[in-house]
């Protein structure tokens, strides 16, 4: 887990609406998280996925070379870090290095989906959070 400070927080900062253009970005993100589980990141690699992002590029190389999670993160955290990217691409690039960490540590679809979603809101995050659990039959809180 990336550890959040005030001043990454500060660079988060984007209004709703672009919150709200994050949905394709993680379903997209969820594609790619499966096809890494099917069939291994070096053909993801290979056929370059839809989401043009050197991060989310570098990120899937350093994990087809079996770099691990730990040291996956640290230089995800130092991209972070050192960016100039602020709003909503910064909050893209936050997104694209969760999901990275998440295929590295080979979690399932719904545990991807569970540390995306907090990314476009609290309201988006519970609502697709729920739609999530009626999908799998599990009764709402």
């Amino acid at each position: 887990m990336i550890l959040w400070n005030a001043e990454l927080t500060k660079r988060l900062s984007c209004s709703d609406k672009e919150k709200a253009a994050l949905t394709p970005i993680i379903s997209e993100l969820m594609v790619i998280s499966d096809k890494a589980r099917a069939e291994g990141i070096k053909p993801l690699i290979a056929a370059k996925p839809a989401i043009e992002s050197t991060m989310l590029t570098y990120g899937l190389r350093l994990i087809a070379e079996g770099l691990s999670t730990e040291a996956l993160e640290e230089i995800l955290a130092v991209y972070l870090s050192t960016s100039t990217f602020t709003g909503f691409e910064f909050l893209k690039q936050c997104v694209y290095a969760e999901a990275l960490l998440a295929i590295a540590s080979g979690d399932s679809r719904e545990m991807l989906l569970r540390k995306l979603a907090p990314y476009c809101g609290a309201e988006k995050a519970f609502s697709l959070l729920l739609a999530l659990d009626s999908e799998n039959g599990e009764k709402p809180l």
